[in-house]
């Protein structure tokens, strides 16, 4: 029942009580039993619309008081459910957190892990070619000496086919001296 319903009943009550007061009064004063009668009744009803609108408007408040407290369990039950939700939510946060830097130090131990292992590779790379030079340089210093060598069985067959020549001229000289002086003829040296 709303406010002017009820100012409305209050109001009805009153006046009705009124009159049934007053109806009484000029009934006992008039002497007329019926008038009293009526207005005792209307009294009467008057006190019962009014017990029934005190009843009514207890049992509004009651249902407000209700209707209240009901709002307070959703507003407390929504609250309660927003704190577990936050703090769901934050643990969730926390776990993500706890995943993501788990995740960054793997993933930093395996780049730490692959440049050490770069590292490695290109010291052993190095070696490797340290180790190619070095044997790339014994080979050309072997080489070398062989071509050294060669060069100088070379010159010495060179100077000892030179020094053959020059025996070999001098003995012929030597030998047409001879031939001359022993008045051999010289076309016929070589027959």
């Amino acid at each position: 029942m709303t406010q002017h319903n009820k100012a409305d009943q209050a109001r009805k009550g009153l006046i009705a009580s009124v009159k049934g007061k007053a109806k009484e009064i000029a009934g006992a004063v008039t002497g007329n039993d019926s008038l009293t009668a009526e207005g005792q009744l209307e009294q009467t009803e008057a006190r019962n619309r009014k017990e029934a609108s005190t009843t009514e408007s207890v049992a509004d408040a009651q249902a407000e008081q209700a209707r209240t407290e009901a709002t307070e369990a959703r507003i407390e039950g929504a609250a309660e459910r927003a704190d577990v939700e936050a703090q769901a939510a934050t643990e969730k946060q926390r776990a993500d957190q706890q995943r993501a830097e788990q995740k960054r130090a793997v993933t930093e131990t395996a780049h730490q892990d692959l440049a050490a292992q770069r590292r490695q590779a290109e010291r052993d790379a190095q070696a490797q070619v340290q180790q190619a030079r070095a044997h790339e340089r014994a080979e050309t210093a072997a080489a070398n000496a062989e071509a050294d060598e060669a060069l100088d069985d070379q010159w010495s067959s060179v100077r000892a086919s030179a020094h053959d020549r020059a025996d070999a001229a001098r003995a012929r000289d030597r030998a047409e001296e001879l031939a001359d002086d022993a008045g051999v003829p010289r076309d016929q040296e070589g027959s």
